[in-house]
């Protein structure tokens, strides 16, 4: 019975061998490698086919009784996700009449020698863990989890019986495995990439998935040639790439035959012609075109916005663009979409549509491929981008535990505050905020607390001083007290100014004064001091930014809201407003590379705008 041989945005796997080709090479040095090591790492792009190669390609090259393989994801907890797939398989089973349990020389058997004990006797078969899609652990969990799953992996490596890990992780994230490494030191002697396909490749699986006995899909004879390399133009298009991945490819080919059979079910033979290629054109960007047919479909059928069906998706997408599963839960307390059942209803419909999967072990959704959350992530907004910064920064905050969690700082308090009305965090978040923000308030109290208590013991010793030199009474008495009067109105003086901006700091009164009563006077425009700071992030070309203007507080009720305006090509109509006075109308932001200036508008409640070019270059190079 012939099969339908296209997988869409689906791993292949030991079924699918008849259809698995254009990674012999990959494969055999994948087989070679497993004996030579117990532990090793597949990494390459998105797109490569990475789990293809281990679930169909090295699979295949297994007989039954030496494969066991047990496929472990991350989902909530990957200690958790480890230690449910080992009781699946039989690790939780009581092992009986073991001779080395009986004659106690196993009296201390760890939880991984019992369960991969369990199972092996269970099966006689090695055992492959096989952690796919690893970034995950560095993109979604906590520190505690990956000191905890380190730690597993050293016991599991120890175990006596055979048990090989196979570690599946794309190649950006090679460098969160440096502190894996320094516990492991063997993890990356043996460590193979997966490159992505070029022409001549694409070329061959095209031709041999369409020669195959077993395939529904074949080509026209006599030009098996030529439609393959159309096929490869229509999906690089006018970039005359040198490689393609994998996941347009097969998305393309599926679109392909859906043009030419109009079957849903793919149960229907077809030839691919070059006739019927040339009608449905140059594809482009097929998976992107693929995602806004399928939210368009989807928004009609449920008679919602296409806005709203975006919202329901991009939860399930990371900052960095990659995947994060979702329970329903978790993803209804996310939004504010009403009635609620549409949540529902728009997530069977992307399963359905194969954009989303949903795994019933876990009850978790996820997004179908990396591929995928790459384009769902380029339709979030600015704004977005910042709520997404601002979360991260409060998760990575609380993920610690207690003992060795940081209060937020004042600076971070200021850059989260007005982001808060654009989400909910957690409970335990909420409180540690609130807790930071107590602190911050605490010792500011306790500064001007220390101030007014130097004053006042100034005053007690300059009237004991006056009192026991009672002969010289006035003398001594009109000197003291004016000192004390200088003295506590300059405290009190910068107890006032604290907090209005580095132009006071360390200044002498007399020229405070002076440069108050010149403010008064002075017009608001002239008064406005803009203010920027950047850090860069380890790895990237990305940049946080937090860009604020200070004026004097008795000014800035006369301001209505700041306009932030980035000009430049990576920052095209990317308008900000800060309407805050408590933040100081700052705004916090990240961006790719340098953005040579931003234009900011200060609106004041009398009308007027006062616009000027901020120099963010000279700023940043006189301020480093």
């Amino acid at each position: 019975m012939k099969k339908y041989p296209f997988k869409f945005l689906d791993a292949y796997n030991q079924q699918d061998s008849e259809f698995f080709f254009g990674r012999d090479e990959e494969t055999n040095a994948l087989y070679e490698m497993v004996f030579q090591t117990s532990i090793l790492v597949i990494y390459g792009t998105s797109g490569t086919g990475k789990t293809s190669l281990i679930q169909c390609g090295l699979a295949s090259k297994f007989q039954s009784h030496d494969w066991l393989a047990l496929n472990i994801r991350r989902g909530n907890n990957i200690n958790l996700s480890l230690e449910k797939s080992l009781n699946d398989a039989g690790g939780n089973r009581i092992i009986i009449n073991d001779d080395h349990l009986e004659n106690g020389t196993d009296t201390n058997l760890t939880s991984f020698d019992h369960s991969l004990r369990a199972i092996f006797l269970s099966s006689f078969k090695p055992i492959y863990l096989i952690f796919d899609q690893f970034e995950e652990l560095y993109i979604l969990g906590t520190k505690d989890e990956q000191k905890i799953f380190v730690e597993s992996v050293k016991q599991i490596l120890q175990v006596k019986q055979p048990v090989k890990i196979i570690i599946s992780v794309r190649e950006e994230y090679l460098g969160y495995l440096y502190e894996f490494e320094k516990e492991v030191p063997q993890l990356m002697r043996k460590k193979l990439r997966v490159e992505p396909m070029n022409l001549d490749k694409v070329k061959s699986v095209i031709k041999s998935i369409c020669s195959s006995k077993q395939s529904l899909v074949s080509l026209q004879a006599g030009q098996e040639d030529e439609i393959a390399k159309a096929i490869y133009r229509k999906i690089s298009g006018d970039e005359k790439t040198k490689s393609i991945q994998l996941p347009y490819l097969q998305v393309f080919l599926d679109n392909f035959y859906l043009k030419i059979t109009n079957d849903e079910t793919r149960q229907t033979e077809a030839v691919f012609t070059l006739e019927a290629l040339n009608k449905i054109g140059n594809l482009g960007d097929v998976l992107r075109n693929f995602l806004d047919e399928q939210v368009i479909t989807t928004a009609n059928k449920l008679e919602q916005k296409s806005e709203t069906i975006w919202k329901i998706l991009k939860p399930f997408v990371t900052l960095d663009g990659t995947k994060e599963p979702l329970s329903i839960e978790k993803l209804s307390d996310q939004l504010t979409i009403e009635p609620k059942d549409i949540i529902e209803k728009a997530l069977n419909a992307f399963v359905n549509s194969r954009i989303l999967r949903f795994t019933e072990t876990n009850q978790l959704y996820e997004i179908a491929h990396d591929s995928l959350a790459k384009q769902i992530n380029t339709k979030r907004s600015d704004e977005e981008i910042a709520v997404l910064e601002v979360k991260r920064l409060i998760k990575s905050q609380v993920a610690v535990k207690n003992e060795a969690r940081e209060y937020f700082t004042e600076k971070q308090i200021l850059f989260i505050e007005p982001y808060l009305d654009n989400f909910k965090p957690s409970l335990e978040e909420e409180e540690w905020l609130n807790k930071s923000k107590k602190l911050i308030k605490k010792q500011k109290i306790n500064k001007y607390i220390k101030i007014g208590i130097g004053a006042l013991a100034l005053f007690v010793v300059a009237v004991f001083i006056a009192m026991s030199r009672y002969q010289q009474i006035y003398m001594v008495k009109a000197k003291v007290m004016a000192q004390v009067e200088v003295e506590a109105t300059n405290n009190l003086l910068a107890l006032v100014m604290e907090g209005r901006g580095e132009q006071y700091d360390n200044q002498d009164p007399k020229k405070t004064i002076e440069k108050l009563y010149d403010e008064l006077s002075t017009p608001i425009e002239n008064l406005i001091v803009y203010r920027a700071n950047k850090e860069a992030l380890a790895g990237t070309k990305n940049y946080d930014y937090l860009i604020w203007i200070e004026v004097p507080s008795f000014k800035a009720t006369n301001i209505k809201e700041v306009i932030y305006d980035w000009p430049c090509k990576s920052f095209i109509d990317k308008n900000h407003i800060g309407t805050q006075q408590s933040v100081g109308f700052a705004f916090g932001y990240r961006g790719l590379d340098n953005c040579p200036k931003i234009n900011i508008k200060v609106v004041l409640k009398n009308g007027k705008t006062i616009s000027k070019e901020f120099n963010l270059e000279d700023y940043f190079n006189k301020n480093k």
